[in-house]
This record gives structure tokens, sequence and C-alpha cells, in this order.
């Protein structure tokens, strides 16, 4: 069951260590943020305990949100300026 990220409030919490919200992530994208790294440079998100990077680090599922997911949907979106695809 594939949700679609991109419609969820943007007031989301992804990063619960950091309080940092969907709107925050794809702000960051917009403004050329385009790999899990430079998302935690810019906002910070994923930068503590790392549950919300991907369902991989977040083994038991703790968080509904990933960076890898809303990366991926930004990117189909073309919401990512250093991404031609």
């Amino acid at each position: 069951m594939e949700k679609d990220i991109l419609s969820l409030p943007e007031d989301t919490e992804v990063c619960l260590c950091e309080g940092v919200t969907l709107g925050e992530i794809l702000e960051a994208i917009k403004n050329g943020a385009c790999d899990i790294d430079a998302i935690g440079d810019a906002t910070g998100a994923g930068t503590v305990c790392g549950l919300c990077r991907s369902r991989e680090d977040d083994p038991d599922g703790e968080r509904e949100l990933h960076l890898d997911e809303i990366l991926e949907a930004a990117k189909e979106k073309g919401l990512c300026p250093n991404n031609n695809g």
C-alpha cells in the first residue's frame, strides 16, 4: 500500500529527533538537497538516531516516513533541480 507522500500535510513530522517536517524537507530538496546527506546537512533530518533515513535504517518500522521515500517521490515529480529524470 504505497502512500502519496507529496500529498501529505507539510507539517507532517518526519524526523522526530530534530523536529523536521515534510515541508522543510521538500523545501530543502527544491533548493538542491538532492541526496539524503544533503537533506541532513540542510535540515538536520536523519543526523541523530538515523531511523528516518530509510526503511533499511528503521528495521522495526518506528517511523512512518523516510527520507529516501520522500526524495524518490520528489525526484519523480521533478522537484529536485539536479535531477533530470
